[in-house]
């Protein structure tokens, strides 16, 4: 059926991949995909991991207050605020800053401190803290002491208004906040220390729908740009004989399908080979990223980080569903590039076979805009699964994520390869039916004689030249 299509085929594999062009961007996008998931992830794993290991100490053992509002009140009771690094610092009163220092300096105290409180102008409670000359505190670590303050802001200003720190105690102490199944709130028991696996199935579960629409919404536009790129090329291929005289010397060496289908597949070979390497090295960017984010912080639970671990555990990307998918996307774009061919085989120049794209440029905006409009609703119908021109765009998505059935996708896949072969058929007989009839009236009851004959014969006004 397809005799000497290798030939041709090897022809135009071997120029498309022997471009520079097509080596440079092959080898730049290769790595782009695979360092830019590691590097987010590791940017993410470093922000974790410093946020969850920076110490927030100050150093600071003892804090002489000044506190000119009410003079008696024990600030030990920030102490009781459990926060860390705060909870064993001596405060003691002092009259004003001078006796303050004077007594720090008399003690010999690297490590302490005054704070100084009261009310500004406008009545606003102010806390300065002033570091004696010699001290031995890091000025890298003198912030934190500021930073504990403002934590504990509300604390700070009730407790130097006077209020005693047995009433701060009843609404400054944080609340324990919990959840409990009935049978756990009897025994005291929380999911939180009982059901953790059920708490990131939920995560996973909120995550899961956002996930398959971005699945389907990126298969989409894969579909869409490799058939605008490819289809394109195919075109023009299909045409370059006209183009430069050369048919009728094709013809009479290699048979129409032939040649459509060796300079399909040359082609179509070259861009397969560029996008699963691109979907190859996201992938591997990926694991390598999640694994590179888990060395730099080990003990973090990030819901993201645990939807990725759990792809096995949700029916994700199972290996019969990867290569259904793989198959039925590998076919998607067979059939698109298919009607790419028939534009060419009808085209008589360059020029003609731009202006014939439409062919197959209007069937993939309209699968486009209706997936759009009817695939990312939430469920897609099932008839989006069967068309061939849809399930291009929808079905690898569906049957990776296990929203699809593999006996629909099986279905589907069958249709898209009958389909697909059929339209390749039909070019190989445009194209040689539009060649020999060039310059001879064509009447549509011979155009479609010739279509559906076992064989394209060469009309009588041919064989007479």
């Amino acid at each position: 059926m397809f005799k000497k299509a290798d030939k041709v085929f090897k022809f135009t594999f071997h120029n498309q991949v022997t471009s520079g062009s097509y080596k440079t961007m092959t080898i730049l996008i290769t790595l782009l995909l695979f360092i830019i998931p590691v590097a987010i992830f590791g940017m993410i794993g470093v922000f974790t991991g410093n946020k969850e290991d920076e110490s927030t100490e100050s150093g600071i053992d003892k804090v002489y207050v000044v506190n000119s509002i009410a003079p008696d009140v024990d600030y030990n009771t920030l102490n009781l605020m459990q926060t860390e690094n705060y909870t064993d610092i001596m405060y003691v009163r002092a009259e004003n800053l001078d006796a303050a220092i004077d007594e720090i300096t008399k003690n010999g105290e690297k490590t302490s401190v005054v704070l100084i409180i009261d009310k500004n102008e406008d009545g606003y409670l102010i806390a300065d803290t002033v570091y004696p000359d010699d001290t031995l505190l890091e000025a890298d670590k003198m912030k934190h002491f500021n930073d504990f303050l403002s934590e504990q802001e509300q604390v700070l200003t009730v407790l130097s208004g006077g209020l005693s720190p047995e009433s701060i105690m009843l609404f400054s102490v944080p609340t324990s906040k919990d959840v409990y199944t009935t049978a756990g709130y009897e025994t005291g028991t929380s999911i939180y220390e009982t059901d953790k696996e059920s708490l990131r199935q939920k995560d996973n579960q909120e995550i899961l729908p956002a996930f398959n629409m971005i699945l389907v919404f990126v298969t989409v536009m894969i579909v869409y740009f490799i058939v605008l790129a490819y289809g394109t090329s195919i075109n023009q291929n299909v045409v370059l004989e006209k183009a430069s005289k050369l048919m009728d010397t094709m013809l009479i060496s290699v048979p129409p399908r032939s040649l459509i289908f060796g300079k399909l597949l040359g082609v179509l070979l070259a861009a397969f080979i560029q996008f699963y390497l691109w979907i190859a090295a996201l992938a591997g960017g990926m694991i390598i990223g999640v694994k590179f984010y888990e060395s730099l912080a080990p003990d973090s639970e990030l819901a993201l980080i645990n939807f990725f671990k759990s792809f096995s555990e949700l029916g994700l990307f199972k290996p019969l569903n990867i290569v259904i998918g793989v198959l039925v996307l590998t076919f998607g774009i067979v059939l698109y590039c298919a009607l790419a061919a028939i534009s060419g085989a009808i085209s008589s120049s360059k020029e003609e076979a731009t202006s014939n794209q439409s062919i197959f440029v209007i069937l993939l905006v309209v699968c486009f805009y209706l997936v759009l409009m009817k695939g990312m609703e939430g469920e897609v119908p099932n008839w989006l699964y069967i068309f061939p021109g849809t399930a291009a765009m929808v079905l690898p998505a569906g049957i990776c994520s296990g929203t699809v059935s593999v006996t629909i996708a099986l279905i589907s896949l069958a249709v898209m390869a009958v389909t697909a072969v059929a339209a390749l058929v039909l070019a190989g007989k445009l194209y040689v039916m539009m060649a020999l009839f060039k310059g001879n009236n064509v009447r549509i009851g011979k155009a479609l004689k010739m279509l559906f004959s076992s064989q394209n014969k060469v009309p009588k006004q041919t064989k007479e030249l």
